[in-house]
């Protein structure tokens, strides 16, 4: 076989068509790997750069340097996976084009070494088996260079493989609450206003509107209402309707709030067990003056703030009541100063306690409660509260459901927690004065959308695009090279580059057939590799041809 006749069956090794372009690459210019490899690295390229450009806009900053997308986070799994199989595949296929670049760069004409060396280069391109890819680098001269740039394309893929596990874990895909359309709602309690002023019992709650309604203020007070919500915040308890019927994003509307404050008073008015079973207290005049007898009843209110005029009762804001409290002694129970023991063994407890109320109009969002000041309640509606926050079912109730509390011996803890259920029974009861949907304007619903969305760490995502693009963008601009380095007549990059990217056994057939004629490729690679390894071999270009030189050692023992 004359070497210098081989050529491979490629389209860029033919005669020249006079202006330095061999005849059979305009011919078949399309069919070489090495410029489908340039093109369709830049493709790839280009189109990676545009949709990280659209992906960029489309995603949102998050303070917690994290980065979301509205879309569910099955498809953007998906879609990084293709990208980096795609990406792994382009680059994959580009070898050829790489080669060519890196040799157009380093100004390589030939390639001298041993067959070997030259067969594991052929190998590390066609298995990129990572243990016979590294040990081509084991290699000098231009056949090293070679290896190397072999060698980055699988760590790159196997550092985009990677940094793809590392998007898959990091990722978490959750529902986003946002807005939908709005409606506008009258969502605006309805306060009876003609209550009359002139007794306790003569008034809204017991007289007027048809609101005296058992079952109704039972379920308001125990929140079970369908058209009203008992909401406890900050310190205070908001009257509102019950939200849409929908599922709201955000609605708003008007209601009533009291604040309600509690403070042990029994030393202050003199609470004490005197003779027989008389357990008095006197409370100072220039205060809140009442006084009484706490065996007489378990409990009492007593609105010390409703003041006879000549014609009604006016009634101030805050209410002021002073609350007598009897409860059975807990024997292994230390209590404080304020707790004053009867006669017969029960305690008694005295608390001033207050409410203010007002209205309100209020907004919900996503559940997050904010109300702010609307108006005052007139003396007639105050004269009415009043009334509720003595009505003695109610005030009963909210006594028994606090009296755990006073076996903890701590009078401050039980005023609080009395004031806040006391507070409660006194605007369940005066929910009886209350219709909803009265005449407001302003107030609306708006709709809740759920939007599935994947937030990923803003580091992951810069790590996955660097590894992803910019090795890409490099290994296209390299590729690109080869496009621009021509010899006398021929294309020399990619006829070397295209003769290292053809089967291995190509290069057994060129150096081994017509010195070994008995194997006719059908004897063992074991023995071929012997061979070529004693044959060192210089492989150029000349005038469109290969031109191989092998120089031969010891090979006559390996003939025999």
């Amino acid at each position: 076989m004359n070497h210098s006749q081989y050529q491979p069956n490629d389209a860029s090794i033919s005669h020249t068509d006079g202006k330095g372009i061999p005849e059979a690459m305009v011919n078949k210019y399309l069919r070489s790997q090495i410029f489908q490899g340039v093109i369709l690295g830049w493709i790839v390229s280009i189109s990676i750069l545009v949709l990280a450009y659209f992906v960029g806009i489309r995603g949102q900053m998050m303070t917690d340097s994290n980065v979301a997308w509205d879309l569910r986070i099955g498809f953007v799994l998906t879609v990084v996976t293709v990208i980096t199989r795609i990406s792994t595949a382009i680059v994959g296929f580009m070898v050829p084009a790489i080669l060519a670049g890196i040799i157009v760069l380093g100004k390589i004409t030939k390639l001298d070494g041993s067959g070997t060396i030259i067969g594991k280069l052929m190998e590390s391109y066609m298995s990129r088996g990572l243990w016979c890819t590294v040990t081509a680098c084991f290699s000098s001269g231009p056949t090293r260079k070679l290896s190397l740039i072999i060698v980055s394309v699988l760590l790159w893929q196997y550092l985009a493989s990677m940094a793809d596990l590392y998007f898959h874990i990091t990722a978490i895909g959750k529902f986003q609450q946002l807005p939908g359309l709005t409606y506008p709602s009258a969502r605006s309690l309805d306060i009876a206003t003609d209550c009359p002023e002139t007794s306790y019992l003569d008034n809204c709650v017991a007289r007027k509107r048809g609101m005296k309604n058992n079952d109704r203020v039972l379920k308001v007070y125990q929140n079970v209402s369908e058209s009203l919500v008992l909401l406890r915040n900050d310190g205070g308890i908001y009257l509102i309707q019950s939200p849409p019927l929908e599922k709201a994003y955000s609605y708003s509307g008007s209601g009533v709030v009291l604040q309600p404050t509690c403070e042990p008073i029994s030393s202050i008015c003199n609470l004490k067990a005197r003779y027989g079973a008389s357990t008095n207290y006197s409370c100072p005049e220039e205060l809140w003056y009442a006084s009484g007898n706490t065996v007489t009843t378990n409990f009492n209110v007593n609105v010390t703030t409703a003041i006879r005029g000549p014609e009604k009762y006016e009634v101030s804001n805050p209410i002021h009541a002073i609350v007598t409290l009897r409860y059975a002694k807990e024997l292994s129970t230390n209590y404080d100063s304020e707790f004053v023991s009867e006669v017969h063994g029960d305690l008694s407890f005295l608390l001033h306690c207050q409410i203010f109320a007002s209205k309100i109009q209020y907004d919900i969002t996503l559940g997050l409660f904010n109300a702010s000041p609307l108006a005052n309640l007139s003396n007639s509606q105050l004269f009415t509260l009043a009334s509720a926050s003595s009505l003695y079912k109610m005030v009963s109730r909210a006594i028994n459901d606090v009296e755990d509390v006073s076996f903890k011996g701590n009078s401050t803890l039980l005023a609080n927690e009395f004031a806040q259920q006391w507070a409660q029974a006194t605007i369940a009861t005066f929910s009886g004065i209350v219709q909803e949907n009265g005449e407001g304007e302003g107030y609306s619903y708006t709709l809740e959308i759920n939007k599935e969305q994947t937030i990923v760490p803003l580091s992951v995502v810069l790590i996955y695009s660097i590894i992803i693009i910019l090795p890409l963008i490099i290994y296209s601009c390299v590729s690109l090279c080869s496009l621009g380095h021509h010899s006398p007549g021929v294309h020399i990059s990619w006829i070397l580059a295209e003769f290292f990217c053809k089967p291995q056994r190509l290069l057994y057939l060129v150096l081994i057939k017509e010195h070994y004629v008995e194997d006719d490729c059908l004897k063992s690679m074991p023995m071929q590799e012997r061979i070529i390894r004693n044959i060192e071999c210089s492989i150029k270009v000349d005038d469109g041809h290969f031109e191989l030189s092998p120089k031969f050692k010891e090979l006559s023992k390996y003939s025999q």
